[in-house]
């Protein structure tokens, strides 16, 4: 659950819309849904990884979208990531890559971002 409430806060922090898993607030654009796949860890060290896959939709242009992307990936250096200490341990968050999402609707657009995640427990 930590990495869940530390993605939500950077979220707050950036004061980009989103929410895990489906949007259920009153709809705005452009807005930005989490969902996350973990891969078992057999690391003496603890570890584990995951990948948040940020989806972002706007009906606006895709210069929104553009520029949330860009602030998310500055956020999440791809190198060094960005870390923290955890009520359990640590973590460290990185960007891994971006790519648009075909809708079949003219006037929607999507973009999907991919942010590799890291967590150890009782290290910090």
């Amino acid at each position: 659950m930590d990495k869940l409430n530390f993605i939500k806060k950077q979220m707050e922090a950036l004061t980009i819309p989103y929410a895990y898993m489906e949007w259920t607030a009153k709809l705005q654009y452009p807005y930005w849904v989490g969902e996350c796949s973990e891969t078992p860890s057999e690391t003496e060290d603890g570890g584990e990884e995951s990948i948040l896959k940020l989806t972002g939709t706007t009906r606006g242009s895709w210069y929104d979208l553009e520029l949330q992307k860009d602030n998310i990936k500055k956020h999440f250096p791809a190198v060094s990531g960005l870390r923290e200490k955890t009520d359990s341990g640590s973590i460290a968050v990185f960007f891994a890559s971006a790519m648009p999402i075909p809708t079949g609707e003219a006037d929607l657009k999507r973009i999907e971002i991919n942010l590799v995640i890291k967590e150890w427990k009782g290290i910090e």
